[in-house]
């Protein structure tokens, strides 16, 4: 009634509304493990993980403006380990012998909470960043985020049909890609996982056989490269090709802004950023040619 009267709806209320399908999700897999008998539980994300974000809304997915959130790692691993020593104590996960049986814990992914109490999300395919923070939370030693295609491609199929899923990438490959329209994956959602080197898993829930892609390790720079001498002309066969995927963006205009008022001022740029901010439109870059 509240929004029929205002005659639009929140970003907070998408936000909090979008987060019910994750919620009843967990709470079916969790109700269902229960007449297993396994030991498990589940966990609504909002009560653990804290975030920050610079946005408001969903994104738009396999966009950068999914980017933005970050988690308040004091707090939302406080907040875990309280639930570990009291929620999990209480179901006798502290007592189990791991050499034999896990306890299972269902979270829900995509959705957190603001340091203020404020219901959010981690954005459009958020799920994937909120397996990675939880890994990292728990100390876990690999994620596998099960998709509908066979790992990270060379190129989206539906516009390259010769495309092909890539064996391995790097960390800073996968947040390249992701950032720059690669839609299997988060563009923050390899970032919990370096620090602790925990290797990143790309599967297809449809052909578990198929080994997917695996996300691990860091780029070499380019001086490094170039002192190894790994990386050569591509036509020449030998070596490694730097060139791993190719991706795209959809609803991309390019601005020029020039003019003697331009030259050396700062308020300049301020004044076409706020204008683009106003307008929420996302830069994805900004280069700047300097006067000679």
């Amino acid at each position: 009634q509240s929004l029929r009267m205002i005659n639009t709806v929140p970003a907070v209320t998408m936000e909090v509304v979008s987060g019910y399908g994750e919620i009843w999700s967990a709470q079916t897999l969790y109700a269902y493990l229960k007449t297993k008998g396994v030991p498990c539980d589940w966990i609504d994300a909002r009560e653990i993980l804290v975030v920050k974000g610079d946005s408001s809304g969903l994104g738009e997915k396999g966009a950068a403006s999914t980017g933005g959130v970050v988690p308040l790692w004091a707090e939302t691993a406080s907040r875990m380990a309280n639930w570990w020593n009291t929620v999990g104590k209480e179901n006798g996960f502290l007592d189990l012998d791991y050499t034999t049986t896990s306890p299972i814990v269902v979270i829900t992914g995509f959705v957190a909470t603001t340091a203020n109490g404020v219901p959010t999300t981690l954005k459009r395919s958020g799920s994937d960043y909120s397996a990675t923070v939880f890994a990292k939370l728990t100390g876990s030693g690999r994620v596998t985020m099960w998709k509908n295609t066979d790992g990270v491609y060379t190129a989206d199929p539906r516009r390259v049909p010769e495309a092909f899923p890539i064996a391995s990438l790097k960390y800073d490959e996968a947040m390249e890609l992701a950032y720059f329209g690669a839609q299997v994956l988060h563009p923050s959602a390899m970032i919990p996982c370096i620090d602790d080197s925990i290797p990143v898993y790309v599967r297809n829930i449809f052909n578990p056989a198929f080994e997917g892609t695996v996300i691990q390790g860091r780029c070499q720079s380019l001086k490094e490269s170039n002192t190894l001498g790994r990386i050569r002309n591509w036509r020449s066969k030998g070596g490694e090709i730097p060139i791993k995927g190719i991706t795209s963006v959809d609803k991309i205009a390019l601005v020029t802004l020039e003019g003697a008022s331009v030259i050396g001022g700062a308020s300049a740029a301020e004044r076409f950023m706020g204008a683009m901010a106003d307008a929420a439109i996302n830069v994805l870059i900004i280069t700047d040619r300097k006067s000679v």
